[in-house]
């Protein structure tokens, strides 16, 4: 099957991030918010989204996919993609001709028999959490299993209402270790993991599964019962090859400070997992990127946009591990919402000698980070118009879409 595979994407109602947690973590308030970057001008608040009415626009747009089922907006995803919705905001990107078209996935030179969507559920449960500038106790949610049956259901709704549909569903298990025990972590994995493909139990439908470490998931903790929690999940996917995706750029929803959320999401946290388990296979979502200007180099302000790479120290710890370990990954969701974004990865990449050039070519994979992405895009489409006009050829496109995600995924050779 000649596959698309949209590596990274979200599909979830109001009730399944869990918000109470969100504002937990904001121990110092506003000063915690603002240092965290999530105001930074390079994030959110870009001078396009700041301009009348784009930001508000912006905002509504995503959460009216909140404000449905997962099915309805899996049906939105791909009559996006058909061309079923006109565009509404001057200057946004849109493709000549619908990419879905004649029964098939067009994208440059290339056209698809089917979209291999990952669908990746975030963990949002939590532990009873007492705060003493709170009068009530955050109450303890098992939110991952209510989540995971609404996912399911959202791809039998997908399937009645879109019967001839192209997309393929591939989803990934979120798991956050530090608020389930060890037995509950077993069962999960146990009950809805692929271990067989060839052997599918019924509720066995995930083919990896998803770590957010700002929820407060740490990679590698002391020894002890948090250790042996994070031991088994790498024991069951190292057993069985299954792929991780792990978040890691410096924003996002968050369950702890963000200084602690930084020191989890590194990808250098991985260092002493990588070196226990060393075939991992993980994809680093967001390409390590950073936008708290507190970590940015001063000195790339100066050079023109011809000769800029990327600056932040995340995205070069990610790239050593790529030239270190065998399977690790790196995809372009979110981060690809700036067209500036793919001319600063292909420079790095050309400014690199052939073998650790064709490492990176083929570690990368497309993602868009759908729905979060609406925040600086105005539709799905839009997303994949910008990843269509990168200065990357056809064949790297291929490469990102086609070919690489199949060997991340375990499908075979393309």
């Amino acid at each position: 099957m000649n596959y698309f595979f949209d590596q990274h994407f979200h599909v979830m109602n109001i009730e399944h991030p869990n918000l109470l947690s969100f504002f937990s973590s904001l121990d110092t308030g506003l000063p915690d918010l603002i240092t965290s970057g999530a105001l930074s001008p390079s994030y959110i608040l870009t001078a396009k989204n700041r301009k009348g009415p784009v930001l508000l626009n912006r905002l509504t747009n995503t959460l009216t996919t909140f404000e449905q089922s997962i099915g309805e907006t899996l049906v939105l995803m791909e009559n996006d993609l058909m061309g079923a919705y006109p565009s509404h905001e001057e200057g946004a990107l849109r493709p000549e001709l619908p990419y879905i078209r004649d029964g098939k996935m067009h994208m440059r030179d290339q056209v698809y028999d089917r979209l291999a969507m990952c669908p990746l559920l975030m963990d949002f449960s939590s532990n009873q959490l007492r705060k003493e500038s709170l009068y009530y106790p955050i109450p303890k949610e098992q939110k991952i299993l209510d989540y995971v049956r609404d996912t399911l259901e959202g791809f039998d709704y997908y399937a009645k209402e879109h019967p001839q549909g192209l997309f393929e569903f591939f989803p990934f298990l979120g798991i956050n270790p530090p608020v389930h025990s060890l037995d509950f972590i077993q069962e999960l994995l146990e009950t809805y993991v692929l271990k067989d493909r060839k052997q599918k139990q019924e509720r066995q439908r995930f083919y990896g599964v998803k770590f957010y470490p700002p929820l407060g998931y740490d990679p590698w903790p002391s020894e002890g019962q948090e250790r042996k929690k994070v031991q088994l999940i790498y024991d069951f996917c190292a057993t069985y090859d299954v792929p991780i995706m792990t978040h890691c750029d410096d924003q996002g929803f968050r369950g702890v400070p963000a200084k602690e959320a930084w020191k989890y999401t590194a990808p250098s946290s991985y260092k002493p997992v990588l070196a226990r388990y060393p075939m991992l296979r993980i994809d680093f979502a967001h390409y390590g990127w950073q936008y708290n200007q507190l970590q940015k180099n001063p000195l790339t302000l100066i050079s023109s946009m011809a000769y800029k790479v990327p600056d932040s120290p995340w995205f070069h710890e990610l790239v050593e591990l790529m030239h270190l370990y065998p399977n690790i990954y790196a995809d372009v969701s979110f981060s690809g919402t700036n067209p500036e974004f793919y001319v600063l990865l292909k420079n790095y990449i050309q400014s690199l000698e052939e073998e650790k050039r064709q490492t990176i070519l083929e570690r990368t994979m497309f993602g868009t980070d759908f729905s979060v992405n609406l925040m600086k895009v105005e539709s799905y489409t839009s997303y994949y118009r910008i990843f269509e006009e990168s200065p990357f050829s056809d064949e790297d496109i291929h490469r990102f879409v086609h070919t690489n995600p199949l060997q991340y995924m375990r499908f075979g050779q393309a």
